[in-house]
């Protein structure tokens, strides 16, 4: 056997050599990513190992293309009768993951940046007294859990909280969240800027795309964790749990749709703290919530 043919058999790398549109060579990694047989290969016309049109118009020509290919992606390279074949199944997955995570921390700080905005917007007004500080107090507030979540901190502590205590952030931070009915009455030991974040993205959702009433609340559920969860009284949806998938896009009670990572974003979240995030139809609307840690002690009450 020649020293490269002993190479290339070797090689993790896929190889077809073709002349006169015939393959010349296969070599067992090129055999493995094409799901073809070698046995019987050689002498045999392009299209009998090449068996997508874009790698027979890369075959005949030169070039390079990443393709879908068999459960696989393929980076190809063609030039002078060789096509080389590299698995980047595991890389495009990897770049997925990151763009996905890059869109997920994208929305984290859409709505309290603007929020921000808004708030200096009030400022600009020439704000006085007591009510300017309590606005560069939530500010602050509001930089410093940026801060945090850029630093992949929390806020510390397994301590009991109410969840009501995030009310007047809301209220502040979203348009229309002062009307938001609260009905809490549970604590939680939930790292409360995860938790915050949770009601950003379900008190907002339900604002823009449901029907008031909209309210928070805690309550138990019949297997008997803790839920917090938002309820607005539009009308049901088609499929509460294909809302979570990232990217989905749910069409919402004014035929708005959704960017398709809030309710991911949620759920990722509840998750993180060994949670669950759902979305139901109940008597009263539209439920969107997440189970919680509970204060110790509380689930018999």
């Amino acid at each position: 056997m020649s020293r490269w043919r002993e190479a290339w058999e070797a090689s993790q790398q896929g190889l077809v050599l073709l002349e006169d549109g015939r393959v010349r060579y296969l070599n067992p990694a090129a055999a493995r990513l094409l799901d073809v047989r070698r046995e019987g290969a050689e002498g045999r016309p392009a299209a009998y190992v090449l068996r997508h049109h874009r790698l027979l118009e890369l075959a005949r020509g030169s070039g390079e293309a990443t393709l879908a290919l068999g459960g696989r992606v393929l980076r190809v390279r063609a030039t002078g009768g060789a096509v080389f074949l590299d698995d980047a199944t595991e890389a495009e997955r990897t770049r997925a993951e990151l763009e996905q995570e890059r869109r997920m921390l994208a929305h984290e700080f859409r709505t309290p940046v603007a929020g921000l905005a808004g708030l200096l917007e009030v400022l600009r007004d020439e704000l006085e007294g007591p009510e300017r500080e309590r606005v560069l107090a939530l500010m602050a507030d509001e930089v410093a859990r940026l801060l945090r979540l850029v630093q992949g901190q929390g806020t510390a502590g397994a301590e009991a909280w109410s969840p009501e205590e995030l009310r007047p952030r809301l209220a502040r931070l979203l348009p229309g969240a002062g009307a938001v009915l609260w009905q809490v009455a549970h604590r939680t030991t939930a790292d409360r800027d995860r938790v915050y974040q949770v009601l950003v993205n379900l008190v907002e959702n339900a604002l823009h795309y449901g029907a008031p009433p909209v309210m928070v609340r805690t309550r138990r559920l019949e297997d008997g964790r803790l839920a917090l969860e938002v309820v607005d009284a539009g009308g049901p949806l088609a499929d509460y749990e294909r809302l979570f998938e990232p990217g989905s896009r749910g069409v919402h009670a004014a035929g708005t749709r959704g960017s398709g990572l809030g309710l991911a974003l949620v759920r990722r979240i509840a998750r993180g703290w060994g949670g669950e995030a759902y979305g139901v139809r109940l008597e009263e609307g539209n439920a969107f919530g997440v189970t919680l840690p509970e204060e110790e002690g509380e689930a018999d009450a």
